[in-house]
């Protein structure tokens, strides 16, 4: 196949087991349209006719783009991530797989492309192991409410203190069968987070931005790789109000007429929300070191209650987060 040497734009619409891969020309004319399997094999196979130099491809930043990205990127091809909502909104087309990677192939033809970050290889390892780490505390939670059923079904009342060596010796001793199969999970989860913990302690101990996050009140090593890992680059917030809306934490109620309502929140990152919050929540507990978040969240909890105060905590928070990381230097309460 003879091929045109000026741009080339290429769209793939990614599942988990297909891919529609559409390829255009500088004016929009279909060099190439087709569905293929989701293997590195096919990925290569469609792409191997258009030259890396002059070639661009966009994929949507959903659920099966990492795998996508890594192999384009290790054969040399510029590759670049578009918002999935931003791109549906900007076409309307009748939505279909083939229509899909058109739109993204055109999007970045006619430079128009809505992109998103890609995070580095080291960003994306720590992501994946800090929410490694999440999820297994989740599944323990879990086991642990299963416990707690267990013995309420069965008319057992227990103590609070229930995950310590005596409150599990006296969960072995009930001899329930069910409470007994559960306790197996729960050790063997527990083991699991702790080799996790190993990790994240050993990689924060080679990170500087980490150890600068936690020098902020209520920072440990788990969360303070969890907020860097997803904020990644600190550059592409300009402003603080940025990295609040991206944390979920922004101030704002959208007016019209009658009607009051908050703005959407589709960008939002969630796991980065919920580790502020969770922090801010930290930092005001009653065995927490006097410190200047934990004055303010009071403050503002005398005033507004407790959730307002979270939130308006984790906020002040961010702030903090913005400068050490943009600065590079630790937090002084001065």
């Amino acid at each position: 196949m003879k091929m045109n040497l000026e741009q080339i734009h290429i769209g793939l619409d990614t599942h988990r087991e297909t891919i529609h891969g559409t390829a255009l020309d500088k004016n929009g004319g279909v060099i190439k349209s087709n569905a293929f399997p989701n293997t590195r094999e096919a990925l290569q196979d469609f792409v191997k006719e258009f030259p890396t130099w002059n070639t661009t491809i966009a994929i949507e930043a959903c659920n099966f783009w990492r795998g996508c990205h890594k192999i384009l990127k290790e054969k040399g091809y510029n590759v670049k991530l578009a918002n999935p909502v931003t791109c549906h909104k900007i076409a309307h087309e009748k939505k279909t797989d083939k229509v899909d990677s058109k739109i993204l192939a055109d999007l970045s033809r006619v430079n128009y492309l809505p992109e998103v970050y890609i995070p580095s290889d080291e960003i994306n390892a720590l992501r994946d192991l800090t929410r490694h780490k999440m999820h297994f505390t989740r599944f323990r939670v879990k086991i642990q409410n299963k416990i707690k059923s267990c013995l309420s079904r069965n008319g057992i009342s227990y103590e609070d203190a229930l995950w310590n060596k005596e409150g599990l010796q006296w969960l072995k001793e009930l001899k329930n069968y069910e409470i007994d199969s559960f306790l197996n999970l729960f050790k063997q989860i527990e083991k699991e987070e702790k080799e996790i913990k190993k990790k994240i302690e050993q990689a924060a101990q080679v990170k500087k931005e980490i150890t600068l996050l936690e020098t902020i009140p209520a920072m440990g090593d788990f969360s303070a790789m969890l907020i860097y890992a997803e904020i990644g680059d600190i550059k592409r917030f300009p402003t603080i109000k940025h990295l609040h809306a991206y944390a979920g934490v922004a101030p704002g109620i959208y007016q019209s007429g009658t009607k009051t309502r908050m703005p959407s929140r589709k960008s939002v990152n969630y796991w980065l929300k919920w580790i502020v919050m969770q922090c801010a929540g930290r930092t005001a507990l009653k065995n927490a070191k006097p410190n200047k978040l934990k004055d303010y969240y009071l403050k503002i909890k005398n005033k507004k209650g407790w959730k307002t105060a979270r939130k308006a905590t984790a906020r002040k928070m961010l702030t903090i987060i913005w400068f050490v990381l943009n600065n590079k230097i630790p937090y002084r309460e001065s």
